[in-house]
């Protein structure tokens, strides 16, 4: 059959080359209307036939003369009165196209063919049909076909559609009364929560030990000094405390469970419960003021306590000072926490300052894994800020001496330094590797934010961010594995332990050196 068809479209094409067309010629000499076919003319019009194949009109006040002569549309007839078969037919549609005839024509030529030979390849394909189970039809019937057989073989089984899923047909009853299974038992919701240890409170669900919370806010309202103008917005992990506007508060609480949601899938053996003892509390503040407060005070009910060694509180009270320098800060003892001020930055800036903080927090947390590098560290921490936010501002934003990581040195803007932008940094490491002139990783495992000799530059954290965001786009699994065997494997010492973890899991640290380069050649994408 296709070698009929094609046979027919070359002799189409051959018998289109030599035709010609009727042209209409104004007053002036000129054709005011060329390659139509010329059906009638009147008094006052002259009627033809263009590629659409639609009878059209021209005054004959315009038009001086028509110049006859065999058309597309003459040839177009005679070949369609001829064509007797679907291959014939088709090649007419070839050859139309080629003529340069309107869509509407060759689709009806299409639909010519089908009616002819209902199973004709090249007509059913150029109609968008599909062949299933040996018939052609439309992709709307086949997904119908599909799901006509897929209801048999479910109710074959003895189940019965519920929504959108098959269940068993005793099963129905139970989920449309509004039932749910929990630990092989059916229960309403509210029994489900309860069994959960959720309790109502101010309209929703929260645990009872969130409720001591509220308590807390007493303390939060007399160390920020802003009183009953402290907000308080709370979500399942969360306690977001501030004088932010109500709907930027409540954006923080659901980034901030995101970010929670996302660790737990790169290292799903951890628990929310371990992770965020009680309730993590994130304080947000529009200016300084209460964030410096809130820091003096905190400080001073800690040596007050009596629970910490002279050591510890002398320790303490140096990083009371930074902090008070900064405008962040984290910490897991004696609770959890973290406090922010937004000006100068805007909304978003402290939004992704929050989560790079808020991961700093979880990697601590989970099995108290600190990692001993920096570059692990704070690419860990890179990579859930740009996950969770899409962007990363800690340092884009933040480029003051005041800023999140004043102690790592001002960034001086006279340089017009471009790693500033987080934006740039994928195209700025692909010109650093094409130069060689990126950081090795078996350096950067020895480098740290805060030791001025041996210091983390920019670029660096930006090669970090992305070998994890590479390693855990590669293998989420493995990459788990290499971070716990990182604190808990082999080894007398921290550096040993990730020397070793990296040895059992990625060869070397060359290895994953290599292997990032070619990620960073290839467009940031993992090959397979």
């Amino acid at each position: 059959m296709f070698g009929m068809f094609r046979a027919t479209v070359v002799a189409s094409l051959l018998l289109g080359s030599l035709v010609s067309a009727d042209d209409l010629i104004g007053k002036n000499g000129r054709a005011v209307v060329k390659g139509v076919m010329v059906v009638e003319e009147t008094a006052d019009r002259v009627y033809y036939q263009d590629k659409s194949l639609k009878r059209r009109a021209f005054p004959r006040s315009v038009v001086a003369r028509v110049r006859k002569a065999p058309t597309d549309v003459h040839a177009y007839l005679e070949q369609f009165a001829a064509a007797k078969d679907a291959d014939a037919v088709m090649a007419l549609a070839v050859w139309a196209e080629k003529r340069r005839f309107k869509k509407p024509v060759i689709r009806s030529l299409h639909k010519r063919a089908l009616e002819l030979d209902q199973n004709h390849e090249a007509a059913n394909l150029a109609l968008g049909r599909v062949k299933h189970e040996g018939e052609w039809m439309t992709p709307a019937e086949r997904e119908t076909r599909k799901e006509a057989g897929e209801e048999a073989a479910m109710r074959a089984k003895g189940l019965v559609r519920y929504k959108d899923q098959w269940v068993p047909a005793e099963d129905k009853e139970k989920l449309e009364r509004g039932l749910k299974k929990h630990k092989g038992r059916w229960m309403t919701e509210a029994e489900i929560k309860e069994a959960q240890g959720f309790v109502k409170f101010e309209g929703g669900w929260v645990k009872k030990a969130d409720i001591e919370v509220e308590k807390l806010m007493g303390d939060a309202r007399k160390d920020t000094g802003l009183g009953s103008r402290l907000q308080l917005h709370q979500t399942e992990h969360y306690a977001v405390m501030g004088d932010l506007p109500p709907a930027q508060m409540q954006k923080l609480g659901v980034t901030m469970q995101r970010l929670l949601a996302e660790f737990l899938r790169v290292f799903p053996d951890g628990s929310p419960e371990n992770l965020v003892p009680g309730k993590y509390r994130l304080f947000a503040f529009r200016k300084s003021g209460p964030y410096q407060r809130l820091t003096r005070a905190r400080f001073k009910r800690l040596k007050a306590s009596g629970n910490w060694s002279a050591a510890y509180i002398k320790q303490e009270e140096h990083r009371m000072r930074r902090r008070l320098r900064e405008t962040s800060y984290w910490v897991v003892t004696p609770s959890v926490m973290s406090a922010h001020v937004q000006m100068p930055d805007p909304f978003e800036g402290l939004r992704a300052h929050s989560v790079h903080f808020g991961a700093n927090v979880l990697l601590t947390r989970y099995q108290r894994l600190r990692f001993p590098t920096w570059w692990l560290n704070e690419g860990i921490a890179y990579y859930f800020e740009k996950k969770v936010t899409g962007t990363i501002q800690t340092f884009s934003v933040d480029t003051g001496s005041g800023g999140k990581y004043a102690d790592a040195g001002p960034i001086d803007e006279t340089k017009k330094n471009p790693w500033i932008d987080a934006a740039k940094w994928n195209s700025l490491l692909t010109s650093v590797v094409r130069g060689n002139r990126d950081t090795k990783l078996s350096r950067l495992k020895s480098k740290n934010l805060y030791q001025k000799k041996n210091r983390l530059t920019i670029q660096d954290i930006a090669k970090a961010h992305s070998i994890v965001e590479f390693l855990i786009r590669d293998d989420k699994k493995k990459f788990a594995a290499f971070c716990k065997d990182a604190k808990t494997g082999e080894g007398s010492t921290p550096i040993e332990r990730e020397v070793n973890a990296a040895l059992k899991h990625y060869k070397s640290y060359d290895e994953i050196d290599k292997r990032w380069r070619q990620y960073a050649l290839n467009g940031f994408r993992v090959s397979r």
